[in-house]
């Protein structure tokens, strides 16, 4: 692996001032044109406030793992099976709701066991030497067939109400606790990447592993806590996903990872690694939020969500590789 001169870090090892970058500039515009086109095709129902409210909902539910997914591509890593993951998550803790456990023993199952499968995806991966993709498209069907073992492939409907009381009903202002734990997570992120040392060595890793190893910094060990880390944030995206929609299916999760993964690449962080932030994957979280919900609103099949999100990838891997090779290119 070459050295690149192209990484953006925080400021803390920069010397700037916080600011918006070009690239945030330009989803932020995004955002506003993308949100006035929705509000145009759908005849002013976007600006409901059930439709906002369950718009804002499924974005804190993105934006969970999207924030671990940031750390583990900024690593050099990726994680595809985390849609499975999240349906695992759901049916053992929904199981767990069906055999009458109490709630506050239930809650942090959901991290408990996301923290494992994370841990067994980095186990693969590093100690192993399997190339991540490989790795969790694996563990991607694994799980997927764990889920239809532990149903039975039925669904599982004893979600207590309180899941939805607390995360989805209870409201600060205008926003639901789910999107305040989102926010917070991600602002919480946002500020270890730019002032702690770790979050500059995550920048190292993905910049050049092989550097970042030789100047002692723990890479294995570093690697292995960001999928970890994306692990438990899977886990508390199940949690919420079950106080938005109280039930389990076979199918739960289904296409997740890709929702994910297009929002923290549409927000700026490059599959190569070592380049991007929280901020740009809040706004790619957004716009993947309105962009879904535009397709609800327009009454259009579903199946062509899953289309623009593929082209919404393709496009952002190409935007950034271009960006790279230009930089590469100038004196």
């Amino acid at each position: 692996m070459t050295a690149r001169s192209d990484t953006i870090l925080p400021a803390a090892t920069t010397g700037r001032r916080w600011h918006i970058p070009g690239r945030e500039a330009a989803l932020l515009a995004t955002l506003v044109i993308v949100t006035l086109a929705t509000s145009l095709v759908s005849h002013g129902a976007f600006w409901d406030p059930v439709n906002l409210r369950s718009l804002m909902v499924t974005a804190a539910i993105t934006a969970v793992p999207a924030t671990g997914m940031t750390l583990v591509i900024l690593t050099g890593g990726i994680d595809v099976s985390i849609g499975s993951a999240l349906g695992l998550i759901a049916a053992i803790c929904g199981t767990a709701f069906e055999a009458h456990w109490p709630v506050a023993v239930v809650m942090p199952l959901f991290l408990v066991v996301g923290g494992l499968l994370g841990a067994l995806n980095a186990l693969i991966i590093l100690p192993g030497r399997v190339p991540p993709v490989v790795a969790t498209l694996g563990t991607l069907s694994i799980f997927r067939m764990c889920v239809f073992l532990v149903t039975g492939s039925d669904w599982i409907t004893a979600i207590p109400g309180v899941m939805t009381t607390m995360f989805i009903a209870t409201r600060v202002y205008i926003f639901p606790v789910a999107v305040l734990l989102a926010l917070a997570l991600m602002g919480a992120v946002a500020l270890f990447l730019r002032i702690h040392r770790l979050g500059r060595h995550i920048y190292a890793i993905g910049n050049n592993d092989e550097a970042a190893r030789l100047g002692g910094v723990r890479v294995t060990a570093i690697r292995f806590a960001t999928y970890v880390l994306l692990g438990i944030c899977t886990g508390i995206a199940a949690l919420l996903q079950l106080g938005q929609s109280p039930l389990v299916q076979t199918s739960t999760g289904t296409g997740f990872e890709l929702t994910v993964i297009a929002a923290v690449v549409l927000g700026g962080t490059e599959l190569a690694g070592g380049r991007g932030g929280i901020l740009g994957t809040l706004l790619g979280t957004l716009i993947v939020g309105l962009v879904t919900d535009a397709i609800v609103l327009m009454h259009v099949q579903p199946f062509w969500g899953g289309v623009i999100l593929g082209l919404i990838i393709l496009a952002s891997v190409g935007l950034g590789r271009g960006r790279g090779e230009t930089q590469e290119a100038s004196p």
